[in-house]
């Protein structure tokens, strides 16, 4: 399936944002790892000490959800170069420039994105998580 929806300023410009995208999260790992080994390296007591673990732990998980994203980023420039950018990987119709531009990685039109949210909600309704909120029983 070519691009042919969208025209060559419109890929280049998308190309272009999710290539500054991907630099931002790669210099931001950068210095949260500077920033982890400056953590490894101060001496403190145990209260010091537990903080910083659990500052180690959140920025941890943050960086493994900006690794998720450059892998999302890097497959929309794969898309971009295979001509299949822009098109739906659910029904394959265009995801359309508005969404693109809000979400330039994005997988799915809007329509298929909101039918997989509410799946999940109806999924995640019989399993509520740590942080959803239970309505009270009568």
């Amino acid at each position: 399936m070519e691009s042919e929806d969208f025209s060559k300023e419109f890929l280049e410009e998308m190309r272009e944002e999710l290539e500054r995208q991907r630099a931002e999260l790669i210099n931001r790992s950068h210095v949260a790892r500077s920033d982890l080994r400056e953590r490894e390296r101060a001496p403190g007591d145990s209260i010091d000490e537990s903080v910083d673990e659990q500052g180690t732990s959140t920025t941890l998980r943050l960086k493994d959800r900006e690794r998720n994203l450059i892998g999302k980023i890097n497959e929309a420039l794969e898309r971009i170069d295979d001509g299949e950018y822009g098109y739906c990987d659910e029904c394959g119709d265009s995801i359309g420039e508005p969404r693109l531009r809000a979400r330039p990685m994005a997988e799915l039109c809007i329509d298929c994105k909101e039918e997989q949210e509410k799946e999940e909600r109806r999924l995640n309704q019989g399993h509520p998580g740590l942080f959803s909120v239970v309505a009270p029983q009568d």
